[in-house]
């Protein structure tokens, strides 16, 4: 595979973008076309060499990132002796989860003993698993079972099967189910027309690959085919991506509220409808954030439509699973710990229609599910899906003891609510997406400059009263214009990427990592004082030299690091950080790939250091310990909202 490396990084010498032999399929969402992942195809043609192209897609992914990169492994490759392909992927610097290795499985044939040991290897380096079937009716469920693939691609379109046949759609269903239950995604395949994106989006299927979605793209004219289309590797980088979260990442504990009272044959008339109306929209706008926007909307609701029990779930689109996040009256705690298929009871029925319901009874809907730990009662429903434009947010359920207890009116009037609801949770998630991007860098995802403006007093603040120190690390990375200027700026910027990954990595949950700008980073480490920053300082320059480069594997990325702490080397983080910069550079004048720490008693003056000689330390100098201290150092990574 060595062989394929050098030619690649031939290629791009000549010109080229990306590694021939390769394209990327674009996997989507289906609701709002946003990309989660490229699926690499072999071209022009099916490859005589499969680890060529394995080779291929693992380069290509390095540029695609965040995106995954869904890479098919032959059968003879996955049984070959020799072949560790997670061994492969870490040499060349790729996030193991960052790659999807998918098992095709059109032929319901078992897995042999090797085949099942290289996929365990892929799981336990972190690499996700898919398995590519045919239909539901086909799927080689003992197989899914023993894998517990993170993904599932199935063709939903073959001679009609799925659109034109209510048993298929059956087996759909009951496949959903299964697949959920062992937390995978399905991700239909055969989406070439509207026709079939909206059967599948509308039996639930939340993503999916097709020519209606996107077309394959290339980045060589001479390696594609009819219907590819040709692009540049910044064509990636404008892409906008979802990262799909690890599974088993659930949402906050839900809120419970004490609901008041129903008073018998009580509803609001026009007059005071209108009134509460108006005081739930004044409620609803004074709120920012997505907690204060749904608690506000539980209490406006049970005012405009007092009920016996009420609950708001999130629609979490990646699972497929409705989140319960406001809880209001008795029997409403069973639903505390329930874990909701979005296509499960009375609620995923309506979220699935996206039309305000009212249900007269609940036991006699042939939805019905029970909640856990509640009282079996013959009660009304009035379930209002949550929707903003293109934004399935959830649905809000209210509940009164008795059969038909809600009228229409009540379900004109909820409907009403729902619609301000919907509008105010996507704008609380808009406020919270913009202020994320305010503060973070949006190649890397680090805190960004604007953030430690506004971060550094605070932290000052809270060390003086703690009598803590603070250490400072700034970074700059050695020789980086020559990998721009050779290899061009996309491959730069998939160095950033992955230096990133590195070093929060390296260091503790607590620390802060921030893109202060270029190729230059700052390490903010609380609790440390200039021999703990020290520390940290060579586990964070051996996390980066060690890192191979992508997408260039016989380029060696090198790093220069000034270190200092607070108090000792100033009285405010200005006079820390410069003084941590002018020792990253005394380390850059000595030669760079080492790590020097600021004299004591340094202080900001016009000349720069008090002590510009001080000697720095090379990246093997024993004085310098290669372990840090004991606890793990893992950062705090800003994550982005995503809608």
């Amino acid at each position: 595979m060595r062989d394929q490396t050098a030619r690649y990084t031939a290629a791009r010498s000549d010109g080229g973008d990306l590694p021939p032999g390769v394209a990327l399929q674009p996997v989507m969402d289906i609701i709002d076309r946003v990309t989660i992942g490229y699926e690499a195809l072999s071209r022009p043609t099916p490859s005589a060499d499969p680890l060529g192209t394995i080779e291929a897609a693992m380069v290509a992914s390095q540029l695609a990132a965040p995106a995954v990169v869904f890479i098919h492994i032959p059968r003879g490759v996955l049984s070959a002796s020799g072949v560790d392909l997670g061994a492969r992927a870490k040499k060349l610097g790729i996030p193991p989860g960052q790659l999807v290795w998918v098992i095709r499985d059109r032929a319901r044939v078992g897995l042999n003993a090797e085949e099942r040991l290289q996929l365990r290897r892929l799981r336990d380096a972190g690499c996700r698993l898919a398995v590519d079937a045919q239909a539901a009716p086909s799927l080689h469920h003992s197989l899914v079972a023993a894998l517990r693939p993170d993904f599932i691609f199935l063709d939903l379109d073959i001679s009609g099967w799925f659109t034109d046949d209510d048993l298929a759609r059956a087996q759909l269903a009951a496949t959903m189910t299964f697949v959920t239950r062992l937390h995978g995604l399905l991700i239909a395949r055969g989406l070439d027309t509207s026709v079939a994106a909206l059967a599948v989006g509308d039996a639930g299927v939340q993503y999916g690959i097709g020519r209606h979605l996107a077309s394959p793209v290339v980045f060589h004219a001479d390696a594609a085919r009819p219907g590819d289309k040709i692009v540049s590797s910044s064509w990636l980088q404008g892409r906008e991506v979802r990262v799909i979260s690890e599974w088993g990442q659930a949402l906050e504990k839900p809120f419970v509220l004490a609901a008041p009272p129903v008073v018998p044959g009580s509803h609001a008339g026009e007059t005071t409808f209108a009134s509460l109306l108006s005081d739930a929209v004044r409620t609803l706008q004074a709120e920012h954030d997505t907690e204060g926007v749904l608690r506000a909307a539980a209490e406006v609701s049970l005012q405009v439509i007092p009920a016996d029990r009420l609950a708001i779930f999130e629609a979490d689109h990646h699972n497929h699973r409705m989140r319960p996040r406001i809880l209001a009256g008795a029997g409403a705690e069973g639903l505390a710990s329930m874990d909701v298929p979005m296509s499960t009871g009375i609620t995923g029925w309506a979220f699935a229609r996206g039309l305000p319901y009212r249900c007269g009874d609940t036991e006699s809907h042939p939805a019905a599910a029970a909640i856990p730990r509640s009282e079996r009662l013959r009660e009304s429903l009035l379930a209002i899906p949550l929707i903003a434009g293109d934004h399935r947010l959830g649905i809000i359920d209210l509940w009164r003891h008795g059969l038909d207890s809600f009228t229409e009116e009540d379900l004109e009037h909820a409907a009403l609510l729902g619609v301000m609801i919907a509008e105010a949770w996507r704008n609380a998630q808009m406020f919270t997406d913009i202020e994320q991007r305010a503060l973070t860098d949006a190649l890397t995802g680090l805190y960004n400059r604007r953030w430690w403006r506004d971060m550094a007093p605070r932290l000052i603040a809270q060390s003086k009263r703690s009598g803590n120190e603070v250490g400072v690390l700034f970074m700059d990375l050695d020789h980086f214009k020559q990998i721009n200027d050779g290899a061009g700026h996309a491959a730069g910027d998939a160095v950033l990427r992955a230096v990133s990954g590195a070093l929060q990595q390296s260091i503790r949950e607590g620390d802060y990592v921030v893109r202060h700008g270029g190729e230059e980073f700052l390490i903010i480490l609380p609790g440390s004082d200039g021999q703990g920053a020290l520390r940290a300082a060579r586990a964070v320059h051996t996390a980066v030299t060690e890192m191979a480069a992508p997408p260039l594997e016989f380029h060696r990325i090198t790093m220069s690091i000034g270190v200092a702490a607070f108090p000792e080397h100033g009285q405010d983080l200005d006079e820390v950080v410069h003084a941590a910069d002018q020792a990253m550079y005394q380390a850059k004048r000595e030669g760079g790939d080492r790590v020097a720490l600021a004299p004591p008693g340094v202080a900001r003056t016009s000349g720069g250091l008090a002590q510009p000689n001080a000697p720095s330390m090379p990246a093997d100098a024993e004085a310098m310990p290669a372990t840090l201290p004991e606890g793990p150092r893992r950062g705090r990574r800003a994550k982005r909202s995503s809608a």
